[in-house]
């Protein structure tokens, strides 16, 4: 089992192929309202084949809440949930056994694991263990929201395909577009360029922006437990995820200080800054304007072109080439992934905040 958070603490166990993934949350107080309808929504939009840039498994990821909740009321205990996984075929992995997938944590759950790893579906490494994590953020993100807090993700660019548009959008607004970018030209581009990889036996990689509205003030520590770091921590744990940036990020290597300080003004007795392009976080802790940041998703691994590998078994040289279904597009699935944990992240930071904004 693995554990995150200090307030509002998610434990996670199953794996890819095992009868069940599930979750257990610890640190909710009696009497929270919890929504099945909500948090269904959000799995919805994570769950495969949603559509045919999608992989073709096929699960109801229905969850199943059995212990902590009474009449749809938290009872103080920890909230536990299962999924059933409904839609395995083990054979497709009995050649990774022996011959590690290019890109895959394969060969490193070897190293760590040896003969007794979970291998199938990638087991404990695999996307499917986002699932947990979404219906915990799916709990986080109602709370936050009925305190006025909203939180909004959707796809920057992947390939050649970019949107620059900085409009205010709410946070289901991009689940209105098939690939998950938020403009209607750039949504039909960039499925081209899905279909077309998807013909080639190849994947394609991504960046997801996310912005937080609203955050209260003051949230977050120095050192440590600050903002960023908390976030970074918990979105390394989504797999194919390979980097983040806040605000203006790797572009402050280009700018100026005058040109990246964010100055302050006063509007209706608030303070403000004219720019954001510290990303709303100052000295790891919130300042009361928007939090940005963008991730990357490398390509999926799993792609049906031959790659070069190696025999675990024999140490020879080995060529492998991919079956069974998978993502050739894993950032579109991830954006609710990235959109939840970011919820899951600020409401632990928020209950476990020592200044006067603490709930």
């Amino acid at each position: 089992m693995f554990t995150i958070g200090n307030a509002f603490r998610l434990t996670i166990f199953g794996s890819s192929h095992d009868q069940y993934i599930g979750g257990i949350i610890d640190g909710l107080p009696a009497g929270t309202f919890v929504d099945s309808g909500y948090i269904q929504k959000w799995l919805d939009r994570r769950k495969p084949g949603i559509n045919e840039m999608t992989t073709q498994r096929k699960e109801d990821d229905k969850i199943e809440i059995i212990a902590g909740v009474k009449n749809n009321y938290t009872d103080g205990s920890p909230l536990t949930f299962l999924f059933n996984n409904g839609d395995i075929i083990n054979k497709h992995y009995d050649f990774i056994r022996d011959n590690p997938r290019p890109g895959h944590a394969d060969i490193t759950m070897f190293y760590k694991y040896g003969e007794y790893r979970n291998y199938e579906g990638g087991g404990f490494f695999s996307g499917r263990m986002t699932l947990p994590l979404v219906a915990a953020g799916a709990i986080a993100m109602k709370i936050l929201k009925d305190h006025g807090i909203t939180i909004v993700s959707y796809i920057k660019s992947a390939g050649s395909v970019e949107v620059n548009n900085e409009q205010i959008f709410d946070e289901d607004f991009v689940y209105n577009y098939g690939s998950r970018i938020p403009d209607a030209k750039a949504d039909e581009s960039l499925h081209n360029v899905i279909m077309n990889s998807i013909k080639e036996g190849d994947s394609l990689g991504g960046k997801i922006k996310t912005v937080v509205y609203n955050m209260p003030k003051g949230v977050g520590e120095p050192f440590f437990n600050s903002v960023e770091s908390e976030i970074s921590r918990a979105m390394f744990s989504i797999p194919g995820l390979k980097g983040i940036e806040f605000g203006a990020g790797f572009n402050f290597s280009k700018m100026r200080g005058s040109e990246a300080n964010d100055e302050f003004y006063i509007d209706n007795e608030d303070i403000k800054t004219k720019t954001n392009n510290s990303g709303g976080i100052l000295g790891g802790i919130t300042n009361g304007m928007p939090i940005e940041f963008n991730i990357v998703m490398k390509p999926t691994s799993s792609i049906r072109k031959k790659q070069d590998t190696v025999n675990l078994k024999t140490m020879e040289n080995s060529e492998i080439q991919v079956v069974g279904r998978h993502d050739p597009f894993i950032t579109l699935r991830a954006v609710p992934v990235v959109q939840t944990t970011t919820a899951m992240v600020l409401l632990d930071l928020i209950m476990s905040n020592s200044s006067k904004n603490k709930w």
